[in-house]
């Protein structure tokens, strides 16, 4: 079937895509459109890491991203924010939309775009700095100056973070000096300081213990009510449990690593009635 696809004429191609919009737009009726892409494509080089993208995901909801390593998942990700534009070979096509805007657009200043969108790594990175300056500093990279703001912002962001209670009388303490599982949850502080309108998490508990994870699942369930939350990740049950929607991304045949989401539904009818054949094996086990 994959191969059949890979084919096709463009025209039929385009049907495709077009069904598969229908479909993203029927899992998510009734649901605010935050974020679509429409043909959407993604080149490092000559080499094509996504094609065809075609979804919509609803605003303050979370969305997993699952599908076998290598597909592009990181690379969607990433191209929401515009990561990438640094990279020199890095091209993109077909359109991807912010509240109907395209995101790649000439009057889109990616700095702006940073702040509507942050990221968390699968790895935390705090700055070598202390834990108040971690938060801090993006917020006077956005023109945040006085102290009394800071500091109300800075534990704003912390107790959002579920993370107030824990550091709140050793703010001058090195980020890098906390556990993991901290340092993961500072890392979310800061992206959600500047107070964004999305937050996309790449494996963000992958590196954890069983409890830090816990953690952070508590703490994406609780921020879900404020924000937009695109997570990555290879756990099934992570998935399930965490996410309202689940994109399933897979390579367009099986000699390539070209990826597209083939379903996309509400995570429940992902994990108990895909339509797809290839994600039933996948959520079930039996894929690889």
């Amino acid at each position: 079937m994959e191969q059949e696809i890979a084919v096709r004429p463009y025209a039929l191609r385009q049907q495709v895509a077009d069904e598969a919009m229908r479909a993203t737009k029927v899992a998510a009726k009734g649901m605010q459109e935050k974020i679509q892409a429409q043909n959407f494509g993604f080149y490092y080089g000559k080499f094509k890491a996504l094609t065809d993208i075609n979804v919509s995901i609803p605003a303050q909801r979370v969305t997993a991203i699952i599908g076998p390593s290598g597909v592009g998942k990181s690379t969607f990700l990433r191209a929401i924010n515009r990561m990438q534009d640094l990279l020199p070979t890095a091209r993109n096509e077909g359109e991807l939309l912010l509240d109907g805007e395209d995101i790649y657009g000439k009057a889109i200043n990616p700095v702006v775009l940073r702040r509507r969108i942050g990221m968390v790594f699968q790895r935390p990175n705090p700055f070598a700095k202390s834990i108040f300056e971690n938060i801090a500093y993006g917020l006077r990279v956005h023109g945040v100056r006085a102290r009394s703001e800071l500091d109300e912002r800075v534990r704003i962001a912390l107790q959002q973070a579920a993370l107030w209670n824990e550091v709140k009388d050793k703010l001058e303490m090195s980020g890098q000096a906390l556990s993991g599982g901290q340092q993961q949850r500072l890392c979310i502080a800061r992206a959600i300081a500047v107070e964004p309108e999305i937050i996309l998490m790449d494996e963000p508990a992958s590196a954890l213990d069983p409890i830090a994870t816990a953690k952070i699942e508590e703490l994406v369930d609780s921020l879900k009510e404020q924000y937009t939350i695109l997570i990555v990740t290879h756990n099934m049950q992570q998935a399930a449990r965490l996410s309202d929607y689940t994109a399933m991304m897979m390579a367009t045949t099986p000699n390539t690593k070209t990826g597209t989401i083939i379903e996309f539904n509400e995570t429940r009818k992902i994990f108990r009635n895909p339509t797809d054949k290839r994600t039933a094996d996948y959520v079930s086990g039996r894929f690889g």
